[in-house]
């Protein structure tokens, strides 16, 4: 019966997510906008950081170990720790894109929508890897998607921000990341994973921080909030209920109301920096979210079905 209920509220356990992250958005902007004192591996590493740390008391409350036998536990504990730092290992990297493009560009509502482009990646790698020929919407969409990062993107003089270039990588990581998750998600610990993923992705990231960074104490009390939130919200409680969220929803289902991130990122750009987007990115923007919608009918109607 509680499996039952989890599997009508995984679209809405998506939708939050989404939520989450477009909000984290307008918060990655300001801690971009103060690169000379916190550089974004820094940055990273201390949210994932903060992140890992609010899911222990979570973990000891919520996901008691059971009593069954110890040949049992361990080759399951030993997935989900294995698991977890490789979605954290590619976390790490796309994060990491993601944050450097935001400081390039400083418009955090276009980065969330050019990172959802991993809704055309996604079937354009399951093709490649798994051999599941895109359906006819996906290559419609797909010259959708591209003029629609040419008004977001372009500028006078046909030049590309590098910044755009960095997100637009990043949503490569984040297309793994979900196919990942998708195919190990039923075999762990959802806690214990998320908790692995994000100690994984901070120790790379602030490793790579004391490396290449330049983080500084005023950067770190100057930004406390926006980290806090980036810590505890957009990356502790989003990438948790992501992980539980494609445990009970369908990937094509649960890919499409992950993509809404983008349009809650220029939501909340607004609410936050009292932003207006332009009419050129406004278009740009409504293109990419009909490219993302194509890519996603012909699965979304398949997953409906299967339900009903």
């Amino acid at each position: 019966m509680q499996k039952k209920k989890l599997k009508l509220l995984g679209p809405f356990i998506c939708l939050l997510t989404a939520i989450i992250w477009g909000s984290g958005f307008p918060f990655q902007d300001i801690v971009g906008a103060d690169a000379s004192n916190i550089d974004g591996f820094s940055f990273n590493g201390l949210r994932f950081l903060i992140a890992g740390v609010t899911l222990i008391p979570v973990i000891l409350i919520f996901e008691r170990e059971k009593a069954t036998p110890k040949e049992e536990k361990k080759p399951k504990l030993k997935r989900t720790l294995i698991f977890g730092a490789i979605s954290g290992a590619i976390l790490a990297v796309s994060s990491s894109l993601q944050q450097f493009g935001i400081q390039l560009t400083g418009e955090s509502g276009r980065a969330g929508f050019i990172t959802g482009l991993y809704l055309i990646i996604v079937p354009i790698a399951a093709f490649i890897i798994f051999k599941q020929k895109p359906s006819l919407f996906v290559w419609i969409a797909i010259p959708f998607s591209l003029l629609g990062l040419y008004f977001l993107s372009v500028k006078d003089g046909f030049s590309v921000e590098g910044g755009d270039v960095l997100i637009f990588l990043c949503a490569f990581g984040f297309a793994s990341q979900i196919i990942f998750v998708d195919k190990v998600g039923a075999g762990v610990s959802t806690l214990k994973f998320s908790c692995m993923q994000f100690f994984a992705s901070g120790v790379i990231c602030m490793t790579l921080g004391l490396i290449f960074g330049n983080l500084k104490w005023v950067g770190i009390t100057g930004n406390i909030f926006p980290i806090l939130y980036c810590g505890v919200m957009s990356a502790g409680a989003a990438y948790t209920l992501q992980n539980i969220g494609q445990k009970f929803t369908a990937p094509a289902v649960a890919s499409l109301l992950f993509a809404t991130e983008g349009l809650f990122a220029t939501v909340f750009e607004c609410i936050v920096e009292g932003a207006l987007p332009s009419g050129r990115a406004v278009l740009g923007c409504v293109l990419m979210l009909t490219a993302v919608l194509l890519s996603q009918i012909p699965k979304r109607q398949k997953a409906i079905s299967k339900a009903s």
